[in-house]
C-alpha cells in the first residue's frame, strides 16, 4: 500500500506544480497580449489623429480665406482623401463658419465651447445621426477648427479581433468602447490596465486578467493538462505528434520560404491607349504542395507580424532576377518590374544593400526597377529613410507610393519622399461607372496627382467604362482583369511571346 501511495503523491504534486505553472504562464502571456493590443490600438488612435491634425492645416488656410466655392471644395477634398475622418468645421464666433459638407452643414445639434482640450468625446444625443464622434479641435486665430471623427473608425482601431480582450478609448472623463454610447468614465475599477498615448492627450483602458482564470487553462491549455495526467504512459510517439500539432503559423511559413514553395506571380501593366505590355507588377502566392495556390491574404499578415516578410521577399527577389534573366531578349523595351517593400524591410540597415544586389544580378541594365512602398504598415520617415530611398533613386530606380489613398499617411508620403509615381487603389477604380457622380473622390486624387506632378498608375481595371475614364483623362499605365489576371512565369512567357494584340481602342 505504502508503495502504491507514492507514486500517486507524486503525480499529483507533478500535476498541481505543473497546473500551477501552466497558470503563470497563461496569466503573464494573457497580460503581455492585452497591453500589446492597447498599444496597438493607440498607435492606431495616433495615426487617425495624424490625419486629422494634417487636414487642420487646409482648413487653417481657409479660415484664413474666405468661405466660398473654392474652400468647401479644399475642406471637402480633404475630409475625402483622408480615409478616417468625417467632417472638417471651421467655426467663428460660436457658429459654423465653413464646413467640408455641402451648405456648411454640420452633424452637430449644437457647438461645443471653445476650450483648450483637444480632443473631446460628443455623445449621440448631441449628433444629428445620433452616433457618438470623437472630435479634434484647433484654435487658430479667431477660428476654432474641428475635426470629426465616426464611432465607426475609432471602434474598428479598437478593434483586435479578440472575444477574451476588449479595449476602450478614454479621453478626459469620458470613454467609448466597442459597442454602446460614450459613458463616464469608471474610476471604481481596480483591475484595469491603461496606455497612454504620448501624443495626444487619450488613452487606451482595457480589462486586466485575473491570476487565476479555470476557464483560460481549460480554453488554452488543456492539451497541457492532458499529457500532465498521462505523463507516465505518454510514449515517444504521441510527445511527437503533439509537437507536431503544436507548429504556429510562423513556423509553417518559415518552412514553405526555405523550401521555396513562395513564388511570383506577375500582373501585367499595359499602356491603356493600345494595350501594349509595359511592365509587371510582382506578386506572391504559396505553392503548397497539397492545397495549390494559396493567395497571399492568407500568409502575407502573418509574413509582416513575425518578421519574415522580409525573407520572403528576398527570396522573391532573387527568383524574378531568374525569370527575368531567361526572357531578358523577349522584354519590350523600356519594361519595368515592381515589387512591393514592407516597411520594416525599407528600414532594415541592409535595403539599399540588397536593392543595388538586386539591380547587378541582372543580365541586361535596360530593366527600369520599381520599388513600391506599401501602406499596409506605416512608414515613419526621417532623415535616414529619405537618405535610403535618395540613394536608389540616383542608382536608377523609380520609387512608387502603392495603394495610394488606402493606408496610414500617403499624403504626408508624398510631402516627405521623393516619389516618382502613385499607384491608384483599385477601390477608387471600381467606384467608376456610368453615373457621372461616380468620379467625384477619383477626380480630386488625379487632380492632387497632376499638381503634384507625379506619374499614374491605376489599379483594378475591370470594366469598360473605367477604360474610357481613365483614356479620357491621360491615366497612361492600367492593370486589372480587364487585361490579365495575375499569372505565373510559364504564362508570362506565353504572353510575351504571343503576337501583340490591340485590346483597347481609344476613343
Amino acid at each position: 500500500m505504502r508503495h502504491a501511495l507514492l507514486p500517486v503523491l507524486a503525480a499529483v504534486c507533478l500535476f498541481i506544480t505543473g497546473a500551477f505553472i501552466l497558470n503563470l504562464q497563461l496569466w503573464y502571456s494573457a497580460r503581455a497580449e492585452s497591453y500589446a493590443g492597447a498599444r496597438y490600438a493607440a498607435k492606431n488612435i495616433n495615426a487617425i489623429l495624424d490625419e486629422a491634425m494634417l487636414a487642420t492645416r487646409t482648413a487653417i488656410e481657409v479660415s484664413a480665406k474666405s468661405c466660398n466655392v473654392e474652400g468647401q471644395y479644399q475642406l471637402g477634398t480633404e475630409a475625402a482623401l483622408q480615409p478616417h475622418l468625417r467632417t472638417l468645421l471651421i467655426v467663428k464666433q460660436a457658429k459654423v463658419w465653413c464646413s467640408s459638407l455641402p451648405g456648411n452643414g454640420a452633424l452637430l445639434t449644437s457647438i461645443p465651447a471653445m476650450t483648450n482640450t483637444p480632443l473631446f468625446l460628443v455623445p449621440s444625443r448631441e449628433t444629428l445621426n445620433k452616433k457618438p464622434v470623437l472630435i479634434y479641435q484647433t484654435h487658430h486665430a479667431d477660428s476654432q477648427i474641428l475635426v470629426t471623427i465616426s464611432d465607426q473608425h475609432v471602434r474598428g482601431a479598437l478593434d483586435m479581433s479578440s472575444r477574451e480582450r476588449t479595449y476602450s478609448l478614454r479621453v478626459g472623463n469620458n470613454e467609448i468602447g466597442m459597442s454602446g454610447d460614450v459613458r463616464p468614465a469608471d474610476e471604481s475599477l481596480t483591475q484595469t490596465g491603461r496606455v497612454a498615448s504620448k501624443k495626444y492627450p487619450f488613452s487606451i483602458m482595457y480589462p486586466q486578467p485575473p491570476l487565476f482564470d479555470i476557464q483560460r487553462i481549460f480554453r488554452h491549455g488543456l492539451a497541457i493538462l492532458i499529457f500532465l495526467l498521462l505523463i507516465t504512459a505518454v510514449t515517444a510517439y504521441v510527445l511527437d505528434k503533439l509537437m507536431n500539432k503544436s507548429a504556429t503559423p510562423q513556423e509553417i511559413l518559415r518552412g514553405a520560404i526555405a523550401r521555396g514553395e513562395i513564388v511570383p506571380f506577375y500582373q501585367p501593366v499595359v499602356d491603356g491607349r493600345d494595350g501594349s505590355l509595359r511592365g509587371v507588377e510582382v506578386l506572391a502566392r504559396w505553392k503548397h504542395p497539397t492545397a495549390g495556390y494559396i493567395s497571399p491574404a492568407s500568409f502575407i499578415p502573418i509574413a509582416e507580424k513575425s518578421g519574415l516578410i522580409i525573407p520572403l521577399t528576398q527570396s522573391l527577389m532573387k527568383q524574378v532576377a531568374d525569370n527575368m534573366n531567361a526572357i531578358m531578349t523577349k522584354l519590350p523595351e523600356g519594361f519595368h518590374v515592381g515589387i512591393n517593400f514592407s516597411a520594416s524591410h525599407i528600414t532594415s540597415p541592409t535595403f539599399v544593400e540588397e536593392c543595388l544586389k538586386f539591380r547587378d544580378s541582372f543580365h541586361s541594365g535596360t530593366l527600369h526597377l520599381v520599388v513600391e512602398v506599401t501602406e499596409r504598415e506605416p512608414l515613419h520617415v526621417d532623415e535616414a529613410l529619405v537618405q535610403r530611398l535618395n540613394i536608389l533613386h540616383e542608382n536608377g530606380f523609380v520609387i512608387a507610393l502603392d495603394d495610394f489613398g488606402t493606408g496610414y499617411s500617403g499624403l504626408s508620403y508624398l510631402h516627405d519622399l521623393h516619389i516618382d509615381y502613385i499607384k491608384i487603389d483599385q477601390s477608387f477604380v471600381a467606384r467608376v461607372n456610368a453615373d457621372p457622380d461616380s468620379t467625384r473622390i477619383l477626380d480630386c486624387v488625379l487632380d492632387l496627382a497632376r499638381k503634384l506632378s507625379l506619374s499614374i498608375v491605376a489599379e483594378g481595371v475591370e470594366t469598360k467604362e473605367q477604360l474610357d475614364y481613365l483614356n479620357q483623362n491621360n491615366i497612361t499605365f492600367l492593370q486589372g482583369y480587364y487585361f490579365y489576371r495575375p499569372v505565373p512565369f510559364t504564362e508570362l512567357v506565353k504572353i510575351l511571346l504571343s503576337k501583340p494584340r490591340v485590346k483597347v481602342v481609344v476613343e
